[in-house]
């Protein structure tokens, strides 16, 4: 896993982490937001999903150990 592989990870992780303490207020912070996502799909969200799975970066180190 690459090194900006883990920092994007550990990004979303503070992200989740916030949006649950926020949820504990009386608004259902997580169910908007799912709710946002899911009707709307963002471009933010998309890019966001790339980042963690980074299928680009995956593709070169597999290509790599085919030619060992």
């Amino acid at each position: 896993m690459s090194h900006n592989a883990v920092f994007v990870r550990i990004k979303w992780i503070i992200v989740l982490l916030v949006t649950m303490v926020l949820d504990f207020l009386p608004v259902p912070v997580i169910g908007l937001i799912l709710l946002y996502i899911l009707l709307f799909r963002p471009l933010w969200f998309k890019n966001a999903v790339l980042e963690i799975y980074d299928q680009a970066g995956r593709d070169k180190r597999n290509s790599a150990n085919d030619s060992d």
